[in-house]
C-alpha cells in the first residue's frame, strides 16, 4: 500500500474481509494518517469490530440529509427519498451525517487516521439522488487527516455543440438545414464573451461527394470541381449549391462556417473537438447503393455497431478517428481532446482505437475518462438537451454538459442558444466551460503540503494540456488565517498564486496551466 495515500476506500463487499485483512488495514492507518471508508458490515464480522459501528439490522428511509461532521454545516433535500441502514455508533465514534436525524456516517479515530462508515452503498444511493455525491464529496474534503486541494465544478455547465462540418445537413432528409453564416457565428461568439463562457464544438472535418450533379454544383477551394462518387473533401474548403436535393436553392457555404469558427478559437471562445470524421456510414459504396440513403439514419451512424466489421479492416492510419484528428489539426491547429461518436453510437473497439489516438476523453451522455490506457466511465456526469432545463443537474457537485445541434440555432436563430443559456444561469450555472478544460483539469493530480506555516501545491500529469480558461483550485488548511499565496510546483516551473479565502472553511486560487 503506497504511503501517499491520503484516502482508502473498500469497493468491495465489507463482509468479505478476513480478519488478516482487517489487520492490514488497521496496521497502515496506525502507520500513516489516511481516511479509510467502508460501508458497515454485519455484526461480529472482523471489519465492523475495526469500525466501531453496527450497521445492518434497522432500514431507514427519508430526504433530508444534514453534515454535522467538520466544515460547513450543509443539508440537503433530496427529490427521492434514499434508502439506507441506520447505524449505531459505538462510544468513541462521532456522527458525521444523518438521514432525517437518524445516524448515516461514523467516524473512529485510530491514531492519526480516521475509519468512516457510511450507512449505504454509495453507487446505489447515488442513483437514487445526486444530493448523495455532493455528501460524499464533502465527507472526503473536511474530514481528510491532511489538507486537501480539489478542482470545484459546483453549478459548472460544459457547453458542447455537434455537428458543424457534415455533409449529412445535405443528405439525410430529415437532419436538412442551412448552415450558419460568419455572422451567426459572430453572434455565437457575442454571446459566449458577455458570459465568459468556452464552446466545445464537435466538428465533422470529412465531407463526402455523392457524386449527383444533378443535386448540386460542389465548389472546393473557391473552384468547381469533377464530381466523383465517394471522394472525401476537408469540410473547411467547401462550397455545396443544392439544386435538386431536399432544399433547393440552398447554398451549404462551409467555408463560411470554417471563418466563422476559426475567429472564435483564434479568441479563445470556442475549442474544435471530434465528431467522426464524416458522420457517414464508413463504408462509402454500400451508402452509395443505398435505395434509403437519404432517409435511413442508419447511413449516419459512423462509429457504431454496423459500421465495425467494415472499420475493422482498415489500418490505424485509415481509420475514421485518425484521419478526422489529422484534418482538424491541419485546419485548426489544435489536437482534439474529446471523441463525440456521430448519433452517440460506439463499440469497444472504438474505444480502444480512440485510446490508441491519444484521446482523453468520450463525450456521450455519460463522460468517459481516459485513466492511463482505459477509458473509465462515469455515470454521475450526464449530458441533458440544452432546452432540458431542470436545476436538480448541479445537485451532485459534478459538472454537467449541456449539449445542442448547430440545427437549433440554424432553424431557430441563435437567440435560441442565448435564451436556454439565460434560463440555466438563472437555474444556478455559475460558469460555462468546453471540453478541453475538463479534459485538463482531469488529466492533473493535486497534492498539497503543509510545512512550516507554509503551504506547497504540487500538480502532477503525464502530459501537459493547458485549460483556455483558469482552473478553478479549492483547498483547505489549519492555517489560521489561509496564507496569502501558495508555492505551486509544476513539472516545468515553481511559482507563488495568490490566494483568496472563500469561507472560513475553505479558500480557492485560479490557475491558467
Amino acid at each position: 500500500m503506497n504511503v501517499d495515500y491520503r484516502c482508502l476506500i473498500l469497493s468491495a463487499g465489507p463482509d468479505g474481509l478476513t480478519t488478516e485483512d482487517a489487520a492490514l488495514i488497521a496496521s497502515k492507518l496506525t502507520d500513516h494518517p489516511m481516511t479509510f471508508v467502508a460501508q458497515s458490515s454485519k455484526p461480529g464480522s472482523p471489519l465492523e469490530k475495526l469500525q466501531g459501528v453496527s450497521g445492518k439490522l434497522n432500514p431507514i428511509e427519508g430526504k433530508e440529509l444534514r453534515w454535522d461532521g467538520p466544515g460547513p454545516k450543509t443539508a440537503w433535500h433530496c427529490r427521492n427519498s434514499l434508502k439506507a441502514t441506520a447505524l449505531r455508533p459505538a462510544p468513541g465514534t462521532r456522527t458525521l451525517a444523518t438521514l432525517n436525524g437518524t445516524p448515516l456516517i461514523a467516524a473512529k479515530p485510530l491514531g492519526k487516521s480516521l475509519i468512516v462508515t457510511l450507512g449505504f452503498h454509495p453507487s446505489e444511493a447515488r442513483d437514487q439522488d445526486g444530493c448523495v455525491t455532493a455528501l460524499l464529496k464533502h465527507l472526503l474534503i473536511f474530514e481528510s487527516p491532511e489538507p486537501v486541494a480539489w478542482f470545484d465544478w459546483d453549478n459548472t455547465m460544459v457547453l458542447r455543440m455537434d455537428d458543424p462540418g457534415g455533409a449529412q445537413n445535405v443528405y439525410s432528409r430529415s437532419w436538412s438545414y442551412p448552415k450558419l453564416t460568419e455572422a451567426d457565428w459572430a453572434q455565437v461568439g457575442d454571446d459566449l464573451a458577455r458570459r465568459d463562457a468556452c464552446l466545445s464544438t464537435g466538428y465533422i472535418s470529412g465531407w463526402v461527394d455523392d457524386g449527383n450533379s444533378r443535386r448540386g454544383d460542389l465548389q472546393v477551394n473557391g473552384h468547381a470541381v469533377p464530381r466523383k462518387a465517394g471522394t472525401i473533401h476537408p469540410s473547411p474548403e467547401v462550397c455545396y449549391h443544392d439544386k435538386a436535393g431536399h432544399r433547393p436553392g440552398t447554398i451549404f457555404d462551409y467555408q463560411a462556417e470554417y471563418r466563422g469558427l476559426r475567429r472564435l478559437q483564434e479568441s479563445g471562445l470556442v475549442t474544435i473537438e471530434l465528431h467522426g470524421f464524416t458522420h457517414i456510414h464508413p463504408d462509402i459504396d454500400a451508402w452509395l447503393r443505398a435505395d434509403d440513403r437519404f432517409e435511413s439514419e442508419d447511413w449516419y451512424r459512423e462509429l457504431g455497431k454496423s459500421a465495425q466489421p467494415f472499420l475493422a479492416k482498415l489500418t490505424l492510419s485509415d481509420h475514421p478517428i485518425t484521419r478526422g484528428l489529422i484534418t482538424i489539426e491541419d485546419y485548426f491547429g489544435s489536437r482534439p481532446t474529446t471523441l463525440i461518436c456521430p448519433g452517440e453510437q460506439f463499440t469497444d473497439e472504438t474505444l480502444s482505437t480512440a485510446l490508441d489516438a491519444g484521446l482523453r476523453l468520450i463525450g456521450s451522455y455519460y463522460l468517459a475518462i481516459r485513466h492511463d490506457d482505459r477509458f473509465c466511465w462515469n455515470q454521475h456526469v450526464c449530458a441533458p438537451y440544452l432546452n432540458e432545463l431542470d436545476g436538480k443537474w448541479f445537485t451532485s457537485g459534478l459538472p454537467v454538459i449541456g449539449y445542442f445541434h448547430d440545427r437549433e440555432l440554424s432553424l431557430e436563430g441563435v437567440d435560441w442558444m442565448t435564451r436556454w443559456l439565460d434560463a440555466w444561469q438563472n437555474a444556478g450555472a455559475r460558469r460555462f466551460v468546453d471540453y478541453r478544460h475538463l479534459a485538463s483539469a482531469l488529466g492533473k493530480t493535486l497534492s498539497l503540503r503543509e510545512t512550516r506555516g507554509e503551504l506547497q501545491l504540487t500538480v502532477h500529469e503525464e502530459a501537459s494540456l493547458q485549460s483556455p480558461v483558469p482552473l478553478d483550485i479549492r483547498f483547505t488548511t489549519s492555517l489560521e488565517p489561509p496564507p496569502a499565496s501558495v508555492t505551486v510546483v509544476t513539472r516545468e516551473s515553481s511559482f507563488s498564486a495568490p490566494v483568496e479565502s472563500v469561507d472560513p472553511h475553505q479558500a480557492r486560487l485560479l490557475l491558467r496551466i
